[in-house]
């Protein structure tokens, strides 16, 4: 599917709980809340359902709740560049948000957390890391224990390599708050089931007995088939390779010091406490906690952004918060409007599900309105949203402009702002911090309006108004908020459904002429009725050649970003637009403020009478004479304008143009 980003520094608002992090109970996240996976839902509840009953010998595989809300992080690898994760306190799930609605559990993957941990960095791809330090937590223990060796210790230890095979022999050092190895004969001497019975080739590290039998464990479990006892999870998808050898640490629980048998895998990290009972003694550590307090809530947290899903509407039409989208009109106050709400597929990057908002909004009352709207608690309970930075949403219309509302338990007059989506998907991005008051509406404490927030809602700003809203993936932002991008900041420039001349990115459509140098070459453009393909509108574009006294010339065009700014366009693949010609070749051109006089880069386009639209590849681009010492790759990082003027200059000439828009 064909879709752009854009950011947009307008504003909005929507409901997600704060992440629950290392202390705060009460914001951890309802068990009743849907969940935001199926698979996420068939994984946990076949170990953990069990845990919680206590019909388990065995301990959490994952929690007994989720650590985070919902969460889309980056991942070059998926659709879109994100991915759906949830935290545990034992690990992380992770899924292509497309495949959320499915049973299938073959593509949820659960994050090389310790890898990350240990080496200090973050994977975002394949091919795509943020280096860092490795974390200063705790690798087992309580969290804020001041003795226990630390990620960043092993890291020390496992920066030695691998390690021949040693079978029948047993882990005979301990690891320190340092990373330094301390001879523990005794405790290896004491503990016989911790004897190496197995060796991962690939990486080079021996695995005690303890946690090569608990990694095979066989147990109860629950299946879609029932209950049945099977081998309890896949332990290379769940634990993953040895990081390291196992070594023996003096680790505070509960506030008493007990030396435990520690060993880091991939994925998780295994510990042996002969202390406790039998079925017991090997746990998972808290891998997911540490990782999120590492990535995003710790002192120095790795990310400063966090996006929180609160739909994603694979579940239908009940929000991951619990509540119901609903639509609702002006016609119970004698209005003739009208609002629905519909779920379409596909969604946004192939995803099963989006929601579409119609509407037909009649001016024949004064306050005329249709309105798409979800309760920020199922219950109508306010909702602090303060702390929260933006919401952002994939948005896809008919052209319209719609109002964003956030409305607050504190006042009637809500906080408002407004965005444009044109009729590809489109990312649009709206800070809290912007959302005011409509003119007119008594003061309000801004603060205290986000702290008893209770609904939002999408409708038209403008009256009368008919046409649809799609939205799809709702995130709560915290953190770094989006800003006018240093690239264009709309790939699309104009559809010219607004009725003027101001593009989308706020700069306005110009024409040129040769009246300055003698002449009197005619250029007009204006708005004319109807558009391509449909549409409402579209931008004409036409004159005449005329100078007695030297060459004629003239055209139109736009720039590219305002305040005369060059834009670069790097990321970007080419320009597409629709057009309606008389029939006459004309000359698109790039201009880039690294080129001086006319030798810009160009390409000749040529389209029937009949609406046709055309994608112009920027490698198609020519310079307007044979010879240019400055490459396209170099010009192109510094865009001005686009314009478009007739190849030959006739006496009269037309062309149609609309839907103007970069393309990646």
């Amino acid at each position: 599917m064909n879709h752009v980003r854009l950011t947009m520094l307008i504003c909005g608002a929507l409901l997600l709980g704060v992440i629950a992090g290392v202390a705060p109970s009460h914001a951890q996240p309802p068990q009743a809340q849907p969940w935001s996976a199926e698979a996420f839902r068939l994984v946990w509840q076949r170990t953990d359902t069990l845990v919680e009953t206590g019909a388990a010998d065995y301990g959490w595989y994952w929690g007994p709740e989720p650590r985070s809300r919902p969460m889309l992080e980056r991942d070059e690898d998926s659709p879109g560049g994100k991915r759906l994760v949830v935290y545990y306190d034992k690990g992380r799930m992770e899924l292509p948000v497309q495949l959320a609605s499915g049973l299938s559990t073959r593509q949820l993957t659960f994050g090389r957390l310790v890898a990350e941990m240990v080496s200090g960095n973050v994977q975002l791809g394949t091919q795509r890391i943020d280096a860092g330090q490795p974390a200063f937590i705790p690798v087992a223990g309580d969290i804020d224990d001041p003795i226990a060796p630390t990620y960043a210790a092993f890291a020390r230890v496992i920066a030695n390599g691998s390690v021949p095979p040693a079978p029948g022999a047993r882990p005979d050092r301990e690891i320190d708050r340092t990373g330094s190895l301390i001879n523990r004969a005794d405790l290896a001497a004491a503990y016989p089931e911790t004897t190496f019975d197995a060796y991962d080739d690939l990486l080079g590290h021996n695995i005690p007995g303890v946690f090569s039998a608990f990694m095979q464990r066989q147990g109860l479990v629950e299946t879609p088939e029932g209950q049945q006892v099977e081998q309890l999870i896949d332990p290379l998808a769940v634990i993953g390779r040895p990081l390291s050898e196992a070594y023996w640490a003096e680790v505070e629980l509960n506030g008493t010091v007990r030396p435990i048998l520690v060993q880091l895998f991939e994925r998780r990290v295994l510990t042996y406490n002969p202390a406790n009972p039998e079925p017991f003694r090997v746990e998972m550590g808290n891998v997911g906690l540490h990782y999120f307090v590492w990535r995003y809530a710790g002192d120095q947290p790795r990310t400063s952004r966090q996006e929180h899903l609160l739909d994603h509407f694979e579940n239908g039409d009940q929000g991951l918060n619990g509540s119901y989208w609903f639509s609702f009109d002006d016609r119970g106050d004698g209005g003739a409007s009208t609002a629905s709400n519909r779920l379409i597929s596909p969604g946004v990057d192939g995803s099963v599900r989006a929601m579409r908002f119609e509407h037909n909004v009649k001016p024949a009352i004064d306050f005329s309105f249709a309105a798409l709207a979800l309760n920020l608690d199922p219950g109508g309970n306010p909702v602090d949203l303060r702390g929260f930075g933006a919401i952002g949403f994939w948005a896809r219309s008919s052209g319209e402009r719609y109002a964003v509302r956030l409305n607050s338990a504190l006042t009637d007059d809500p906080l408002i702002t407004t965005f444009t989506a044109p009729g590809e998907w489109t990312w649009v991005e709206l800070p809290l911090a912007l959302m005011q008051p409509e003119p007119g509406s008594a003061p309000i404490d801004h603060s205290q309006a986000l702290a008893t927030a209770n609904r939002i809602e999408f409708r038209p700003a403008r009256s009368p108004s008919a046409g649809f809203l799609d939205i799809d993936n709702l995130v709560l932002i915290r953190g770094v908020i989006a800003t006018p991008p240093e690239k264009p900041g709309l790939p699309m420039i104009d559809n010219f459904e607004d009725g003027d001349l101001l593009s989308v990115i706020n700069t306005e459509w110009f024409t040129y002429n040769d009246r300055d140098d003698s002449g009197s070459s005619v250029a007009e453009i204006t708005i004319v009725e109807p558009g391509a393909h449909g549409s409402d509108r579209a931008l004409r574009f036409r004159g005449s050649f005329y100078n007695e006294w030297g060459p004629a010339y003239l055209g139109m065009g736009v720039p590219l970003a305002a305040n005369d700014q060059p834009v670069d366009l790097s990321d970007y693949s080419g320009v597409e637009l629709s057009v309606r010609t008389d029939g006459q070749p004309y000359k698109l051109q790039m201009t880039s403020a690294l080129i001086e006089g006319d030798n810009q880069y160009i390409l000749v386009i040529v389209a029937p009478p009949e609406w046709t639209t055309l994608y112009i590849p920027f490698n198609r681009l020519v310079p307007a004479q044979e010879e240019q010492s400055i490459t396209w790759e170099v010009a192109r990082t510094q865009i001005e304008n686009i314009i478009i003027t007739p190849l030959k200059r006739t006496e009269a000439f037309q062309l149609l143009i609309d839907d103007v828009r970069l393309v990646k």
